[in-house]
């Protein structure tokens, strides 16, 4: 899947990212009893063996391959505004919104 990322979201990302030293992880867990749905998260992590890394102006993103699957689009832009926080873009669809970069288990 080919990750880019909008200036506003990078102007965010790149201090934050100097500042905690790890990739930012795009992450989906598949959550629900009855309804299933994706909840998706964004927050700072270290690569894993089957993650895919993508560097956009000194931000890296990681995507495991499980999320990459529930997201079901070839591209995804990570974009960010000042009313809705982060934001996960695909050509079809607003995937999420509202999100903000957290600790591993917050």
């Amino acid at each position: 899947m080919k990750i880019t990322a909008t200036q506003s979201a990078i102007a965010i990302l790149q201090p934050m990212t100097a500042k905690q030293g790890q990739a930012v992880r795009i992450n989906g867990v598949l959550v629900g009893g009855c309804g299933m749905t994706v909840e998706y998260g964004l927050f700072w992590d270290d690569k894993s063996p089957n993650d895919q890394m993508t560097e956009v102006e000194g931000v890296t993103f990681l995507l495991d391959p499980e999320t990459a699957e529930y997201i079901g689009s070839s591209s995804l832009v990570v974009d960010y505004r000042e009313q809705q926080g982060f934001r996960l873009v695909t050509p079809e669809q607003i995937v999420a919104y509202g999100l903000r970069v957290k600790g591993r288990w917050e």
